[in-house]
């Protein structure tokens, strides 16, 4: 772990008997309470809501022998804080879904709505090129335009995971998370949304040059 890693998270991660792991993870969460609080009042309702969503998230950073803190890369260039701001807001909108009734939709037919936006935003860039009108709904395409949609999203797919940790973090927090750009600013610690949003336009060019190096030259399925 380096400085991007609390030491408390490396001696959590790494205890050898329950004990250890325990006052680890009490250090860990005191010393990120502060942080955890503010993401639980983002959202609306009470001091128990908050709490609750609080409670919530604790429970799931502990699920499975703490699996989604082993997924944090103290080497990927995003520091914890960041991540777990990420991580944290996530579960709250979750712990919303699952209280209302609200899911996410997507299967390999019907891609996730950010995969969608990601396709618009790129077709948006090719700017007189292609009329975002034009694009057909998912559910309406034959069989042999869907075949050629999935393998464009596919594409998409691969691309998306040969980008720089903190490039996809910027594409999560405005085509997922739906994030304002000040808001990602926040996150991120862009100095203001000018920005994030010279930022997210770079990260569409290198997405558009990914997908054409492999052949992709159109995004408007």
């Amino acid at each position: 772990m380096d400085a991007a890693a609390p030491i408390e998270l490396g001696q959590l991660l790494g205890a050898s008997d329950p004990s250890s792991q325990e006052a680890a993870w009490e250090d860990l969460i005191a010393r990120h309470t502060r942080l955890l609080l503010a993401l639980s009042r983002q959202f609306s309702g009470g001091h128990d809501d908050v709490m609750e969503r609080y409670a919530y998230i604790l429970e799931k950073l502990r699920e499975d022998d703490f699996r989604r803190l082993r997924t944090f890369d103290a080497n990927s260039g995003v520091r914890f804080s960041t991540w777990l701001t990420v991580t944290g807001r996530r579960l709250c909108l979750d712990q919303l879904r699952t209280r209302y009734g609200r899911v996410r939709s997507g299967s390999s037919s019907n891609p996730p709505d950010s995969l969608r936006s990601i396709r618009r935003a790129l077709a948006d860039q090719l700017g007189a090129e292609i009329d975002i009108e034009l694009i057909p709904d998912e559910n309406s395409l034959s069989v042999a335009a869907q075949a050629v949609v999935n393998e464009r999203d596919q594409a998409l797919r691969t691309a998306l995971k040969q980008l720089h940790p903190r490039e996809r973090l910027l594409l999560v927090l405005r085509f997922q998370d739906d994030l304002s750009a000040a808001n990602i600013g926040r996150v991120v610690g862009a100095p203001t949304p000018f920005h994030v949003y010279r930022q997210l336009k770079g990260v569409l060019e290198k997405l558009r040059r990914l997908l054409s190096s492999r052949g992709i030259e159109g995004v408007d399925g």
